[in-house]
């Protein structure tokens, strides 16, 4: 039975958060073992913006995420909502041996 209180639109905003979508970057990159300024230059942005994304002060137009989801087969589902299962299996592993590490 589910929680009469649970707000499911609530918990994917909370998903949602730009901080936690910034942290979500950061994983992706350390896991391609890239610095900030490689991963930027990769995928064509400015570093200042790159930064300012990981740290979750701006905001990931589409076009962004679909030139992550091209270069490094991240999902819309992990940039946005945080749910790594929907990752390629071992992109997953190394993000999660990121957060272990």
């Amino acid at each position: 039975m589910q929680d009469p209180d649970f707000d499911p639109i609530a918990d994917l905003k909370s998903s949602m958060d730009p901080i936690k979508i910034g942290a979500r970057l950061k994983a992706v990159r350390e896991a391609n073992n890239l610095r900030p300024s490689e991963i930027a230059d990769l995928i064509g942005v400015e570093r200042t913006y790159w930064s300012r994304a990981e740290k979750g002060h701006r905001h990931i137009p589409d076009d962004l995420a679909l030139r992550l989801v091209h270069h490094f087969g991240v999902t819309f589902d992990y940039l946005y909502l945080g749910r790594i299962s929907a990752l390629p299996h071992q992109l997953a592993q190394r993000i999660q041996a990121q957060k272990r590490a």
